[in-house]
């Protein structure tokens, strides 16, 4: 059997919340930050509130803004070149070889 393959466990491991609060556990660590606990958690406390430590609301709302204004990019393109489409329909249009023999047979 190996010998030294288990990682060390410290049975004093310091575990710090980002609310303040603090208590310890065993771990393979000697320190760990977390950053919600038990002390701070909806669910533990009762209170209703948004957990977003890393941003998630703001971020999809960055993404919000940003899919409005690719939209709103998009249906001005889509305007423009309905204008431009419709400033060429102006000029004469091309005739297809189908409408181009039925004249040639017409013409003899």
């Amino acid at each position: 059997m190996n010998k030294d393959i288990h990682p060390q466990v410290y049975t004093d491991c310091v575990v710090t919340c980002a609310c303040g609060n603090s208590f310890v556990t065993s771990s393979t660590r000697k320190s760990l930050t977390v950053e919600i606990c038990s002390n701070c958690h909806p669910f533990y406390t009762g209170q209703q509130k948004f957990v977003d430590t890393e941003g998630r609301i703001d971020k999809f709302a960055r993404k919000q803004k940003v899919a409005e204004a690719k939209k709103k990019a998009a249906e001005e393109l889509k305007e423009a070149k309905a204008k431009k489409k419709t400033k060429a329909g102006t000029v004469e249009t091309r005739t297809t070889l189908k409408e181009a023999l039925k004249k040639a047979k017409e013409s003899k």
